[in-house]
């Protein structure tokens, strides 16, 4: 003890003492958390062994822990028989681990001193026989699974909760909340950085426990630790040294730890480690520790850090809790992206937690669906995947503001239904926005024939025939998949047949416009000279009006989703009835060039060609005649009706 403590402690003054011994015990912690994990990596390795290996080195140095020659442990690992493993200065280490472990109670009260004690006394450290200890006795001295009966983990758990009291308990002040211990002034200011964005956020978390946080001054280094929730293996320390911050995280869940370290990315931080602490199997009761290094340019560089560090921690609360209800209504992936936006955007998770969680959006889903709601359906096959995400995210900054506005849950719930409610009527014209992608696609399909039309017989007409007629194989296609797609999703929210008669008419419009196309590429390899091509051009005039006169009918048909809806309807009805007129007009004009053929002297594979292509132009207006009809019958019987 050096000269001071000992006159202060001689003086009887003890309570003076408490903060430094209170900071060594801390430092005690983490060397022991560091040598259980040492040994957790080592024995991992062994069983799996990983190229390079894992050497700890960076949550060595956090610990404040010199010796260099433990960084070859891992890698130096080896199964022996049966069930042991052979492990480099394996005595040496569980050495020191009992020290750890007494040097941690040291700065606690008697009683509590001999509470651990006798905790301890009842457990017994790994025999180690030739640098050889047993894989479960390494399992039953760090395992965290209280079910399983108490640990030398355990005691360490316990004791640096009892410890994270003791501190809080005995501080010399509050700054900006955090219980402190003599904190130097530049030390002050780093500490009022990080509580600055911690209570930014700290709203957030509403009702649940957390985000105590203490921090004391050991020889120029400011350590920093959060209990964040109520988990025990949920554990935050911050360690800053001069522009350095290193940051050790454990976690049970893989996903949260990933999910945090993506929240730091405008920042340049090192993140080392993750693997399980108990077993080669993440299970309940093991945990993860990760280590993240940040070297500061500056001091204002450095207390922006510590304050975006403090300003995430509240979006750790619950995480997983709320991921889990997401996957009632999205997929895994979407759920952690729908929780990273609202950690990036400053709404968090709790607040729709608050006021019912999956309840809540349960209760939503039904309203906004109504009939349409089976049994097993989830949201984003309800609305789309992208809906879906959108509402989520909406529901989450809703309950947020609202519960921060003291708005009352009804209020907040009546808010969400109303938006989701708008997400299933815009689903419901989902099928007209692919409708219309079809429908141009067979508008610019047909108005493309009528230019190359125009160029048969001229020099270039050939190439310009060639172009087009590949050009309509990628429109078919297009086409093809445009109405996969509405099958999908007239099947998938039970959609009248009526809507499917509409697509696949149009489609065959699509389908003979193509094969006209490719019968006008060959009509550029004849003679065409004497042939009728003006009444040609003519019934192409009728084929582009017919698919013209079909976009409008999906477009004006689109938002009529009520009776009132007057200027849709009639517009609707007017183009329908030019789309009827189109195919009258076309039946007629090809009983006129069928004339003209027959009585025609050209040659004749060219009025061969020309017979053909004629038919695909007229039966092209007929298809898109039925397809109006379709949509007729869709909007007078399911809509109207």
């Amino acid at each position: 003890m050096p000269l001071k403590q000992e006159i202060v402690a001689a003086l009887g003054e003890t309570e003076l003492l408490l903060p430094e011994r209170i900071a060594h015990s801390l430092i005690a912690n983490d060397q022991v958390k560091y040598y259980f994990a040492l040994l957790q990596t080592a024995r991992s390795n062994a069983n799996r062994p990983r190229v390079p290996a894992v050497d700890l080195k960076a949550e060595r140095l956090a610990s404040q822990i010199p010796d260099e020659f433990l960084d070859d442990v891992v890698a130096g690992a080896k199964k022996d028989r049966g069930s042991g493993y052979r492990l480099a200065h394996s005595a040496e280490i569980l050495r020191r681990i009992r020290a750890g472990i007494e040097d941690m109670l040291a700065c606690l009260p008697e009683a509590e001193r001999n509470a651990f004690a006798k905790r301890i006394g009842s457990l017994a450290l790994p025999r180690v026989e030739h640098g050889v200890i047993g894989g479960e006795e390494i399992d039953a001295m760090t395992s965290g699974d209280r079910e399983g009966g108490d640990s030398f983990h355990l005691v360490v758990m316990d004791a640096h909760r009892a410890i994270n009291q003791l501190q809080a308990a005995t501080a010399t002040e509050t700054l900006a909340g955090a219980d402190v211990h003599g904190l130097s002034q530049g030390s002050r200011s780093l500490v009022s950085a990080f509580m600055e964005g911690l209570n930014r956020t700290a709203p957030l978390k509403f009702n649940h426990p957390g985000l105590g946080t203490t921090a004391t001054e050991h020889a120029g280094r400011v350590l920093i630790q959060n209990d964040i929730g109520t988990t025990d293996a949920h554990v935050l320390v911050v360690r800053i040294e001069g522009s350095t911050v290193t940051l050790t995280y454990t976690d049970i869940h893989r996903a949260r730890l990933k999910f945090f370290q993506s929240l730091f990315s405008e920042f340049d931080v090192k993140w080392e480690g993750m693997e399980p602490r108990t077993s080669g199997k993440l299970a309940e009761g093991s945990y993860l520790l990760t280590t993240a290094t940040y070297r500061a340019a500056d001091r204002r560089a450095l207390e922006r850090y510590l304050s975006h560090l403090g300003s995430r921690i509240v979006f750790l609360i619950d995480w997983n809790r709320m991921r889990k209800r997401l996957r009632a209504f999205v997929g895994k992936e979407r759920a952690i992206e729908i929780l990273t936006w609202a950690a990036e955007k400053d709404h968090g998770h709790r607040g729709l937690l608050e006021i019912g969680g999956e309840v809540a959006l349960a209760e939503a889903v039904e309203y906004a669906a109504g009939e349409r709601l089976r049994y097993g359906d989830r949201l984003d096959n309800l609305i789309g995947e992208e809906n879906a995400c959108k509402f989520l995210c909406n529901a989450m900054r809703a309950a947020s503001a609202g519960l921060l506005a003291r708005r009352s849950r009804r209020a907040i719930l009546d808010e969400i239904k109303a938006d989701l409610k708008g997400y299933f009527e815009s689903a419901g014209l989902a099928i007209f926005d692919i409708a219309a992608r079809h429908a141009a696609c067979g508008y610019d399909l047909a108005a493309t024939m009528r230019e190359t039309l125009e160029r048969i017989g001229s020099a270039k007409h050939e190439e310009s025939t060639a172009k087009f007629a590949a050009r309509a194989v990628r429109w078919e296609a297009a086409a093809d998949q445009l109405l996969n797609e509405a099958r999908d999703d007239i099947k998938r929210f039970g959609r009248p047949a009526s809507l499917v008669d509409c697509l696949e008419y149009a489609d065959d419009a699509i389908d003979e416009l193509e094969e006209a196309a490719s019968v006008l590429d060959l009509l550029a390899l004849v003679p065409t000279e004497g042939a009728p091509l003006p009444e040609l051009r003519r019934l192409a005039d009728l084929a582009l009006g017919s698919a013209q006169e079909f976009v409008k009918c999906v477009e004006c048909a689109a938002p009529i989703t009520r009776t009132d809806v007057r200027d849709d309807l009639d517009d609707f009805l007017q183009a329908l009835e030019r789309l009827i007129s189109l195919e009258h007009q076309a039946d007629e004009q090809i009983r006129l060039l069928r004339r003209e053929l027959v009585a025609n002297r050209s040659d004749h594979r060219a009025l061969y060609l020309l017979h053909q292509l004629s038919r695909s132009l007229e039966t092209a207006t007929d298809a898109y005649a039925h397809a109006g009809q379709a949509l007729r019958t869709y909007l007078m019987e399911e809509v109207i009706a």
